[in-house]
């Protein structure tokens, strides 16, 4: 057993460590580095051992602040302390260094055995968690808001119908004013609550219902609730689908408002520019197990330095737009397992869905 604890045996224990450990006298001096530590400060331990630890370490010129040497030499009892440190790869990382008495057969300390561990990882990860925690209990607060803020909007707009009534008792020079007045806060009014409508329904967009639907029925079903929307702005509706039914395991409901996004988006576009000829064409087949989406039109395009930004939250190119219909719509297709991408330029833009047959 004594043959186990000699010095050799010691030192080649320490040297197998992945961490970086040096040790210490009360001087304060380096008398050993195992590998991870001379790899860690890139020193030769020629050079290094025999200099003061502050020095030939930390590039001191005096004792560093979360040193605890001394305590430890004290009192005979181990110290731990974190601090950080500007690193090589340029970042602060963070460390915990323990400070562990080695006694001689007196029992007076006489050596400091150091372990220096690396804890970037955990508190990187400690610091992500509690960001996305507090993400969470914001919103599930910015939910609980917007439903709130929804019953006082309902309000107002009962208030501005009344408005609207009593205006018909004044002359009529001062009822067009009036009602004037009354017709943009209203709009204003509308506007907000379908903001908090959108909002909520972000919340709920990767909460799936899952049941076997027909995909290609649902955007049938969509062509059709617009149809009389395409044919006030002019536009031609071609649907160019597999003819046999595409059955899959997904939110029926949540697709159908993805799809219904896309196809008012491409239907508005149209309309503002004035497209002669207009057309949003849909075509739907299977490729490589996946069932494959495009949505085309011949619209004027998106200006190529606001494409990068159009899935983001709340932006928007439309005067009356919300800037939450494409967010949207990517957070359901994701939650499908599935990816949405577009390409566009000045002859229209196609948006182009992928969808797993069997992933959800």
């Amino acid at each position: 057993m004594a043959d186990f604890f000699s010095r050799y045996h010691f030192r080649s224990f320490l040297e197998v460590f992945a961490d970086p450990i040096w040790v210490v006298n009360r001087n304060f001096r380096l008398v050993y580095m195992n590998p991870a530590a001379k790899k860690k400060f890139s020193l030769n331990p020629d050079h290094a051992v025999g200099k003061y630890c502050h020095q030939a370490l930390f590039e001191h010129f005096s004792h560093c602040p979360f040193c605890s040497l001394e305590q430890v030499l004290s009192s005979g009892e181990a110290k731990i302390s974190n601090f950080t440190m500007l690193d090589t790869d340029g970042r602060n990382h963070v460390y915990s260094l323990g400070n562990y008495p080695c006694s001689g057969v007196d029992g007076k300390v006489d050596y400091v055995l150091a372990v220096c561990v690396d804890k970037t990882e955990g508190a990187d990860l400690f610091a992500e968690i509690s960001r996305l925690q507090g993400l969470a209990a914001m919103g599930e607060y910015s939910a609980e808001l917007s439903h709130e803020i929804r019953n006082p909007l309902n309000s107002i707009e009962i208030q501005m119908s009344l408005l609207q009534r009593m205006a018909a008792r004044l002359p009529d020079a001062e009822a067009g004013a009036f009602l004037k007045m009354v017709d943009v806060v209203r709009a204003e009014s509308r506007r907000l609550n379908s903001l908090a409508g959108d909002f909520l329904a972000i919340q709920k967009s990767r909460r799936l219902h899952l049941a076997d639907c027909d995909l290609f029925a649902i955007i049938r079903d969509v062509a059709q609730l617009l149809k009389e929307e395409a044919r006030a702005a002019r536009v031609d509706i071609r649907l160019r689908l597999a003819e046999h039914p595409v059955v899959l395991r997904a939110d029926k409901d949540k697709l159908r408002q993805a799809f219904m996004n896309l196809m008012k988006n491409a239907l508005e576009a149209l309309a503002e520019g004035s497209v002669a000829d207009a057309f949003l064409e849909v075509e739907g087949w299977f490729e490589d197990g996946m069932i494959v989406l495009t949505f085309a039109d011949n619209g004027p395009g998106i200006p190529f330095s606001r494409q990068a930004k159009i899935f983001d939250l709340f932006y928007t190119t439309k005067t009356c737009g919300t800037g939450i219909g494409l967010h949207l719509c990517r957070d359901v297709i994701s939650a499908h397992d599935g990816k949405i991408s577009f390409t566009s330029d000045e002859r229209g833009t196609v948006f182009k869905v992928v969808l797993p047959l069997g992933s959800v």
